[in-house]
């Protein structure tokens, strides 16, 4: 939760069922509801929805990414620049020279928001270790050049956004336009395709904060190994942040039962 300066500073604890009974939009209809009640000035709030399974942020870039979506009150929803998601990997090649042609071939920008590269474990634990692989390779995903905000108008994975606590009530009347016609709950068509194409809602990507997302499920195979990577790299680059902390790393504690 991002608060605008000047704004109450009340922090507020929510309980959640796992997994949630009608989808992730239980937590939304937190936001949307219950959030509300005696706190005033909640509608200026900036909620940012990350994912469990982000395993990389610049965290400098945090604040900046929230007063870009403070100052462009016409943008709905705000994406992170996602290392391993199908759409930005492709500005990050052709905007930033990232993600290298030698190596991953030439990433044209999917029709769909996603792609293949969604389903492809192989190439998801590529670009992790190539990420990891040096500061200078993690530098050029920072895109110091071109557009800050690439717009999209489609579909794609939220893994790391922004949102506005004022347009909940919005997103939850969405949700259940969905429930009517598809009888099913799905967050990520809701917040990105249903908003833009039935409210025309704008939507993109910011390229300045990069966030690096572990797997989806069709990539679950290399979701070891790809954990795997960042705890090296917490040991051998970031002691002095975590100290022993990652010593007793264990994948098995955090499988799904």
């Amino acid at each position: 939760l991002y608060r605008v300066p000047g704004y109450p500073k009340e922090e507020g604890r929510a309980v959640f069922r796992w997994p949630p009974v009608r989808g992730y939009t239980e937590y939304f209809q937190y936001y949307a509801k219950e959030y509300v009640h005696d706190r005033k000035g909640t509608e200026h709030d900036i909620i940012l929805k990350a994912d469990d399974d982000i395993v990389w942020l610049n965290a400098t870039e945090i604040r900046p990414f929230a007063e870009y979506f403070w100052n462009h009150p016409e943008i709905w929803l705000l994406s992170a620049a996602v290392v391993n998601q199908g759409l930005v990997v492709h500005y990050q090649q052709q905007q930033c020279g990232a993600v290298p042609k030698e190596l991953f071939g030439e990433l044209p920008l999917p029709d769909n928001g996603m792609g293949t590269w969604h389903d492809n474990a192989t190439q998801a634990l590529q670009i992790h270790q190539y990420f990891l692989s040096s500061q200078e390779a993690r530098d050029k995903f920072y895109c110091q050049e071109g557009p800050v905000f690439h717009p999209f108008s489609f579909t794609i994975n939220v893994n790391f956004v922004a949102l506005r606590r004022k347009d909940f009530p919005e997103y939850m009347q969405l949700t259940q336009e969905k429930l009517i016609a598809e009888k099913r709950y799905y967050d990520e068509g809701t917040m990105t395709w249903d908003a833009i194409k039935k409210r025309s809602k704008v939507e993109g990507i910011y390229m300045k904060l990069v966030v690096s997302h572990g797997t989806f499920g069709a990539q679950d195979a290399v979701t070891q190994a790809v954990l795997e990577e960042y705890v090296k790299y917490g040991k051998r680059e970031r002691s002095d942040l975590y100290g022993t902390l990652l010593d007793d790393y264990n994948y098995s504690a955090f499988e799904r039962k």
